[in-house]
């Protein structure tokens, strides 16, 4: 090999190492650049109009508010929507999860009104040992973000206030549709006063039973949604059964015979001790009142005559 082909292998390994050196640099400049980055740095919550997690969660806003297309197209508690899209907006990249790739994800995609894509973050697992983070793709890596983002991954109802009624307490478990109105038993149903956000005539309607549980079925006021909620979340609405009378206790009391309690052993083991006779009532007889008793004969004796005196011998 002449002195010039060494020149040039020289130069190339030269530069080999060179740009492996810039490669790897590079790559850790880039994680550790990536840190603490916001996820979304330019996300304007007033312009989401409708959250999509796969087929898992379809949340939309509208005139009438936001609503779970997911869960029976069911009113959404605005309270939790505000509280999640507020995470996202202040979502940050934790830390670069290097070697990590995440097997299936779930993208959430975040649309304005139009319809538009303004936001998306395919999501994976939740971090096993921290549990306070979520592995996302940003930038081409996969990072380990601020927050576990629990919400983004449950079903719909998750999103929805399960809690109807203030007094008594009601929450209801699940919501029914294409039930018969003989199996909801509204029309024989009990109906009573119910206390909601204050308002104290609010009315609410018990059902029947939940075939095969003790769920019932429950409709407020007037409106379309029926309930299952926990039976007894709804007992102190019931009308209460009669008290029994007491006479006819007594006389149920009366017929029964009674049980004689069982001998101990102690006591089986003696013989047992004649009884004393019960001693009969005595019965007073009527004093049987005395015979008169026959008058005493008198014997009627003869009369003697006084003897005459002698006279006197006159002077």
């Amino acid at each position: 090999m002449t002195m010039k082909q060494l020149v040039i292998l020289g130069g190339v390994a030269a530069a080999l190492v060179v740009a492996a050196v810039c490669v790897s640099s590079g790559a850790k400049g880039t994680g550790a650049k990536l840190n603490g980055k916001a996820i979304f740095p330019k996300l304007q919550i007033s312009e989401v109009a409708r959250v999509e997690l796969g087929d898992k969660l379809r949340l939309v806003g509208g005139d009438a508010g936001w609503k779970v297309e997911t869960y029976h197209n069911y009113p959404a508690d605005r309270a939790k929507l505000s509280e999640n899209l507020l995470k996202l907006s202040e979502l940050k990249v934790g830390q670069v999860a290097r070697g990590k790739k995440l097997e299936k994800p779930d993208t959430l995609v975040l649309k304005d009104a139009s319809g538009k894509e303004v936001a998306s973050l395919p999501l994976g697992e939740k971090h096993a040992k921290w549990g306070h983070g979520r592995y996302a793709t940003f930038a081409g890596e996969t990072v380990l973000v601020s927050d576990s983002l629990d919400a983004f991954g449950k079903d719909g109802k998750a999103w929805v206030e399960t809690k109807i009624v203030d007094t008594p307490w009601i929450s209801f478990n699940d919501i029914a549709e294409g039930v018969s109105e003989a199996d909801l038993g509204f029309k024989t149903g009990v109906v009573a006063k119910v206390t909601i956000a204050g308002d104290t005539n609010r009315v609410a309607t018990i059902g029947n039973f939940v075939k095969g549980g003790s769920d019932r079925y429950l409709k407020l006021d007037k409106s379309d949604w029926v309930y299952i909620v926990p039976g007894y979340s709804v007992d102190s609405l019931l009308p209460k059964p009669p008290p029994e009378k007491k006479d006819e206790a007594k006389k149920d009391d009366a017929k029964k015979p009674a049980e004689k309690p069982e001998a101990t052993k102690s006591e089986a083991k003696k013989p047992e001790a004649a009884k004393p006779e019960a001693k009969k009532p005595e019965v007073k007889k009527p004093e049987a009142k005395p015979a008169a008793k026959p008058a005493a004969k008198v014997e009627s004796k003869p009369v003697e005559a006084p003897a005459a005196k002698p006279a006197k011998a006159a002077k």
